[in-house]
């Protein structure tokens, strides 16, 4: 096994500690125990936790912009928006463990500026991605043309921050149908 794989390798250990026990409790000890392997084959690979959260986060932004990219090929007009933001939502059960993840790093993140600069550097990149979105259809005249496009890029990113987090904290509160629903509602109000 390559270096790069033992570190995904280590990186998915890390998840699935987050995952059940919470991100407080993913020590580097937990994290070699749930590899079934010593402290120091993690700090082998990862110098501290800081570092292991920054390369899971980075994992998990990957497949976030994977999954984007997959909802959005074949699809135009507002059906490729809208894909685009499902692709992000926890719909399906096992979309849960990304978002708890995704919660415990924001949380860990507080009060560690390098960690910090790491999601603004996200959300930025989400930004600009729903930015062009909103852009090619304002050109096709599919939305209206006096939108702020970064105020709306940045409504429908709270949105899906607002939905995944009340799913993480409480996952009966929206249902697939619901999480789409209010979607579509948001984005029904940009159109001509």
């Amino acid at each position: 096994m390559s270096y790069d794989d033992r570190r995904i390798e280590v990186a998915k250990a890390a998840w699935r500690v987050i995952v059940r026990e919470g991100l407080d409790r993913a020590s580097m000890r937990a994290i070699a125990q749930e590899l079934g392997s010593s402290t120091g084959v993690v700090t082998h690979y990862f110098r501290d936790k800081e570092e292991l959260t920054l390369f899971a986060l980075e994992l998990v932004f990957a497949s976030v912009l994977e999954d984007i990219k997959v909802c959005g090929e074949g699809r135009k007009g507002v059906e490729r928006l809208e894909q685009i933001i499902f692709s992000a939502l926890p719909l399906k059960a096992n979309d849960r463990d990304d978002w708890k993840v995704w919660t415990a790093f924001l949380g860990y993140s507080t009060g560690r500026e390098r960690l910090i600069k790491e999601h603004q550097k996200r959300y930025q990149f989400l930004q600009e991605i729903l930015c062009k979105e909103l852009a090619d259809l304002q050109t096709a005249k599919l939305i209206r043309a006096d939108l702020d496009l970064t105020l709306e890029a940045n409504a429908l990113i709270a949105l899906v921050d607002g939905i995944g987090t009340g799913v993480v904290i409480n996952p009966e509160q929206f249902s697939a149908e619901q999480q789409e629903y209010l979607v579509r509602r948001h984005i029904n109000t940009l159109l001509k």
